[in-house]
């Protein structure tokens, strides 16, 4: 049964928890002020009450889910080629590598806007 963080990382393949802990240790060291939480069987950084970032892996993409739902519709219109979408998911995949980095300004840029 999954009931931490550690434990939903050992869910994921090598490449996934390369993604998540990559993603993690700039959240701690960037963000420390924000709790970071295991929450709906996933790693969560709660940002307000309303807003937070939910950090997922899956068998071919990395996932980072938000409640600001109209910063997800503002990355879906800048057709960044080769990302997915749920609702309030940007998927990156797994094998491109060159994303991981996106995958910051993105955390950054929904804390900023929850600031504001």
């Amino acid at each position: 049964m999954i009931r931490s963080i550690e434990d939903y990382r050992e869910t994921l393949d090598d490449l996934g928890k390369e993604w998540l802990d990559y993603v993690m240790d700039y959240l701690k060291e960037n963000h420390g002020a924000y709790e970071l939480v295991f929450f709906y069987k996933r790693p969560v950084l709660k940002i307000t009450r309303e807003i937070f970032l939910m950090l997922g892996g899956g068998k071919n993409h990395f996932s980072i889910y938000t409640t600001d739902f109209e910063y997800v519709e503002m990355i879906k219109a800048e057709k960044n080629i080769g990302l997915k979408f749920g609702k309030s998911a940007i998927l990156f995949p797994l094998h491109k590598k060159e994303y991981m980095e996106k995958t910051l300004r993105i955390c950054d840029e929904v804390i900023i806007r929850a600031k504001n």
